[in-house]
């Protein structure tokens, strides 16, 4: 039998029928293409965030730098006893950060390469939604829906500018290690895995074994993926196969994948018990939903204050109309149910972590990140809405106009990939913190053969200085009063130190004024934004030995180190 080359894209018509290498080469070509566009995208974004204040919040900022720190600490060889949030990090971002720390100079440079990273990720996922989705379209077609998605994200991006993590910019918290982007790629290969046992009609063991592991190495890592990912998935299959829209046999055995997978997360986290700071529900707080609604509303003003606010807040409707609107679309021309599913569980999720978040009164953004990355499964169904109601019309055969409007789409893409790249690498290469230099002087003039300086200083103030500080730079997190902040940081450091200067940020509140607790220093060195005391050889260092080493000896105790 002759053999018979499918289109480009298009699946195979039998088994062992093998594509010509012109058809590979082709395929491998337009991949090529495909993740350079989502490259350039990435840089663009990242050139975005390092161009505006929000260059702080990625490099700067007191959770951002907690990677750095924990990289820092494994270097030294210290005892890994950190104090968590309920957020661990374990996985993907520590692991992930590890690496691109060990291809990096600094931790400027390291950052950065995990944001572009993340959002070549992000890519990477719609792209397997799309084969999921788009099953008898061409490969550029679905190549260049997956790039329109990431192309919304950096729009989305690009409308965003403070340096604030409380607001409702919250596509650019995907370029940051430390703002949950792991949960949010879970999230997404969850959908992907689902897609797939939805299309295919069966539930094979390779694909729910593959949910079962994320949903347990997520859940035991940061508990959001339960209300982000397993949560809606369930409740949306549920409906489907209530509507008779999908089977209710691979609905139940992806129901029970995730729920089992989800249990085992939590009994994972029993012995990471030491490393959570906070239990998940402390965080809820039902008695303060109106003011949370009230918080939000504010937020959506302050958001809408400005040209890119605006800008920001239509495209955010956008994705959520479109899951709205799609999922109204697939439901009246009975598409196949995985585009149905693509379109409800994005509107699912919306609804979920949206109402989630005001009933639970909590006033943090970043947990309505969902809302603007799960629409992007929507836009590729609707796509392919589009796409299959174009195609019973005359207008199916794609058109010079449409393949021109995309190369010109894509050339320009690349041209501006192209332009900031230069100006982007050399921003990360030449990124100094320029306010530890004088931390770093004052560290080196004071060490001598008796001693060896360690500092303590409070959250917001000392974290990004012992992030970018020399090797041999020590700072102990404290409290307002002096007792050890066991949050986000390596109570192991702690042992045996002998802290002896306070550094006071512009900023810092203290309970009592420092020289009232601690008495007059030695020396009052002046600083970029903090000042330097001095107390070694005086009262204040006994003080600070007791108050600060005790206090970490007992909490080390508590946690079971």
């Amino acid at each position: 039998m002759p053999l018979v080359r499918p289109r480009d894209g298009a699946r195979p018509l039998e088994a062992g029928t093998h594509r010509p290498r012109s058809a590979v080469a082709r395929a491998v070509g337009h991949e090529a293409v495909g993740a350079l566009l989502a490259l350039a995208l990435a840089v663009v974004a990242l050139r975005h965030v390092l161009a505006t204040e929000r260059v702080a919040l990625l490099w700067y900022d007191g959770d951002s730098v907690l990677l750095p720190l924990v990289a820092r600490s494994i270097a030294l060889g210290q005892p890994f006893e950190w104090a968590m949030s309920p957020a661990l990090f374990f996985f993907p971002e520590l692991p992930v950060y590890l690496a691109v720390s060990a291809v990096t100079a600094t931790p400027q440079q390291a950052l950065a390469l995990n944001g572009v990273l993340v959002l070549l990720a992000v890519y990477a996922l719609v792209r397997a939604a799309a084969n999921e989705l788009m099953v008898a379209a061409a490969r550029p077609a679905r190549i260049a829906v997956s790039v329109l998605a990431v192309v919304l994200v950096t729009m989305l991006v690009l409308t965003e500018s403070s340096a604030t993590a409380t607001s409702l910019e919250l596509a650019s918290l995907l370029l940051t290690t430390t703002y949950y982007y792991g949960a949010v790629l879970a999230m997404l290969a969850t959908a992907v895995l689902v897609l797939r046992t939805v299309r295919t009609g069966r539930a094979s063991l390779p694909v729910l074994g593959t949910i079962g592991v994320v949903a347990a190495l997520s859940t035991g890592s940061n508990p959001l993926y339960v209300p982000w990912s397993a949560g809606p998935v369930v409740v949306t299959l549920a409906l489907l196969v209530v509507a008779r829209r999908v089977p209710w046999r691979p609905a139940g055995l992806v129901a029970g994948a995730l729920t089992v997978g989800a249990v085992v997360g939590y009994l994972v986290r029993i012995p990471l018990r030491p490393f959570v700071s906070l239990d998940p529900s402390t965080y809820v707080h039902p008695d303060r939903a109106g003011t949370t609604a009230a918080f939000f509303a504010a937020l959506t003003d302050d958001r809408a204050a400005s040209a890119s606010g605006d800008a920001g807040l239509l495209l955010m409707l956008l994705g959520v109309l479109l899951s709205a609107g799609g999922t109204v679309w697939a439901w009246r021309t009975r598409s196949s149910r995985a585009v149905l599913l693509a379109t409800a569980l994005p509107l699912v999720t919306i609804v979920a972590v949206s109402v989630g978040v005001v009933v639970a009164g909590s006033e943090t953004p970043r947990y309505l990140e969902p809302v603007v990355t799960m629409p992007l499964l929507a836009l590729v169904a609707v796509c392919e809405l589009a796409r299959t109601a174009v195609r019973q019309t005359r207008l199916y055969r794609p058109t010079r106009t449409l393949r021109t409007l995309s190369a010109v789409g894509a050339a320009l893409v690349l041209v501006a990939g192209v332009a900031v790249t230069p100006g982007t690498v050399r921003s990360v290469v030449d990124a100094r913190y320029g306010p530890v230099a004088c931390l770093d002087r004052w560290v080196d003039a004071h060490r001598t053969a008796d001693r060896d300086p360690v500092g303590v200083g409070q959250f917001w103030t000392i974290r990004p200085l012992a992030a970018y500080a020399d090797q041999d730079v020590r700072l102990l997190q404290v409290r307002e009063t002096f007792d050890t902040y066991p949050w986000l940081v390596d109570l192991g450091s702690y042992r045996d130190a002998r802290p002896d200067y306070v550094v006071v940020g512009s900023g810092d509140v203290w309970t009592t004024p420092v020289e009232d607790s601690l008495g007059p220093p030695a020396t009052i060195t002046h600083c970029d934004g903090y000042d330097v005391h001095d107390y070694a050889g005086t009262r204040g260092a006994e003080v600070l030995q007791r108050t600060v080493v005790g206090s970490a000896e007992r909490i080390l105790h508590e946690r079971g180190f």
